[in-house]
């Protein structure tokens, strides 16, 4: 579960503003992409349309084949056990300590306490907390809160990640070390989309790029093939092949 489809789809609220136009996409199974745009252009009401916070006015989204807009909302929980989030604002549990705020989706879940302590401090080490583990979020520096925050987001093993300015309060360094997590979990076969406002950063890391402008797609950049074919060679394949 990992191949996602925009077809057409667009979201009016009741005030006549759209936030999406006409929006059509897709997205392979363990590809990684960021959304980016100015304010209002978009992103966030892209991410919350696959997280089915929201729905949209026309149109269809597709994972795995499956239109999500459609579904029942008791079949909502199944499916965002498939999803991980991650968010600007942390939406950490001050009173709850590191371990105790990933585990919480897990518990949802109800694994068993065996289980879940396994995971979380797999998800913890993935991402360079697990001594961290007994302090409580508050006593940590911004970085590391967003680092619980994607340790929390991963530990359900999502077959999509989604995040939304996940570095937006963050220094350049931090941004590429948090940018660099997001790599890794793509590189097992995590198929990842990030909004980010930050195009230097997003353009220096070679990935795809769609571009929102007034809910529209006007840019969509895929990484550029790093072994291109020299012409001639494909010249004398097509030829051989006619022959």
């Amino acid at each position: 579960m990992g191949r996602i489809e925009f077809h057409h789809v667009s979201r009016r609220f009741d005030n006549g503003f759209e936030a999406l136009k006409d929006v059509s996409a897709e997205f392979e199974e363990g590809s990684m992409t960021f959304l980016t745009g100015h304010s209002g252009a978009g992103k966030s009401t892209f991410l919350r349309l696959l997280l089915c916070l929201d729905r949209p006015s026309r149109g269809q989204i597709l994972v795995n084949g499956v239109n999500v807009t459609q579904l029942n909302p008791r079949r909502l929980p199944y499916y965002r056990q498939h999803l991980g989030a991650v968010f600007q604002d942390h939406h950490l549990l001050g009173h709850r300590t590191v371990y105790e705020n990933v585990a919480l989706p897990l518990r949802v879940l109800g694994m068993r306490e065996r289980d879940v302590g396994r995971r979380v401090r797999a998800a913890l080490s993935r991402v360079g907390l697990l001594e961290r583990e007994a302090l409580l979020p508050t006593t940590l520096s911004t970085g590391e809160q967003q680092r619980v925050g994607i340790a929390r987001a991963v530990v359900i093993r999502p077959k999509i990640l989604l995040a939304d300015e996940p570095t937006g309060n963050l220094d350049p360094e931090l941004s590429r070390d948090i940018m660099g997590l997001f790599e890794q979990f793509n590189q097992v076969g995590t198929t990842v989309i990030i909004a980010s406002h930050d195009r230097d950063l997003i353009e220096s890391l070679g990935h795809r790029i769609i571009e929102l402008s007034l809910g529209a797609i006007v840019r969509d950049t895929h990484p550029v093939d790093t072994h291109p074919v020299d012409p001639s060679i494909a010249g004398l394949e097509s030829n051989a092949e006619a022959g």
